[in-house]
């Protein structure tokens, strides 16, 4: 959970946990027979989100308080940064929604294809998916202008934002792909930036959340941290065989966590 205090798990056995430091894990929901595919949480609302075959799920203080239905399976889930927004990923593109009226109508998002996963810019000005067809859609809000980003080896499955919402860090190629949000029309018609270019596929991204540098995993089991002015790359954890699977800074950014696919879990100190 992003308030540093909290973990919360879901998986295909329909349980939501919660565990807190030092405490039992208690379990949010149970949702037997669904799979818990998604989650998203927000430390400035309180808001948890997950999302169990077409449904959005929304917890406010320990306990249901609504589903949002889709026209297919959930793909993804993002919050803004104040928690409020919600933007659901599903077949024929996204969904953005107030998270915490009941009744509200989304503003749909329309795109041919399968959405696979999906982000919200800081500023709340831009909204991107992952697609089936290993590129990037997005829209310009409020007009929902498209936005196209191409040539991946790869489905992307993780994005991170810096923390001035300049750049847009995506896995799904053998390095980072860095596209630009610097002006009034964000990546369009510019080339992305590339770091930590290896001969394995690049799986995670993470942004430090106050220094300009990113953690990247890869498919071998590699995680480095790069540059972003000085272009270095080095290693912040002992390689393993599996792949990396999971990337997350501490809210300091003194420490960070790499999970492999293998089931090792990484504290490091970069």
């Amino acid at each position: 959970h992003p308030d540093g205090e909290r973990l919360i798990t879901g998986g295909d056995d329909g349980l939501i946990k919660v565990s807190l430091r030092g405490v039992e894990e208690a379990v949010l929901a149970d949702l037997r027979g669904k799979w818990v595919d998604h989650l998203a949480a927000s430390a400035a609302s309180g808001v948890i989100v997950a999302g169990a075959g077409k449904d959005a799920i929304v917890f406010i203080d320990g306990a249901e308080r609504h589903r949002f239905a889709h026209p297919s399976s959930v793909g993804g889930l993002a919050l803004d940064s104040k928690g409020r927004r919600l933007a659901v990923a599903h077949y024929g593109g996204a969904s953005l929604r107030y998270a915490l009226v009941k009744d509200d109508r989304a503003s749909e998002l329309k795109w041919a294809g399968s959405h696979i996963a999906i982000t919200i810019s800081p500023d709340a000005d831009y909204v991107f998916t992952a697609m089936q067809e290993l590129e990037l859609h997005g829209w310009k809000l409020p007009e929902k202008r498209d936005l196209r980003m191409s040539g991946y080896a790869a489905k992307t499955r993780s994005f991170s934002w810096d923390r001035r919402g300049r750049w847009l860090a995506t896995s799904g190629a053998d390095c980072a792909v860095l596209w630009p949000f610097q002006g009034k029309l964000g990546p369009q018609g510019k080339q992305p930036a590339t770091l930590g270019q290896r001969q394995a596929l690049c799986t995670r991204v993470a942004f430090h959340p106050s220094d300009d540098v990113i953690a990247i995993g890869y498919a071998d089991g590699a995680a480095m941290l790069a540059d972003l002015d000085a272009g270095d790359v080095r290693e912040i954890a002992p390689r393993t065989d599996a792949a990396v699977s999971a990337l997350a800074w501490s809210a300091d950014g003194a420490r960070i966590v790499v999970a492999d696919e293998g089931g090792r879990v990484t504290f490091s100190s970069p």
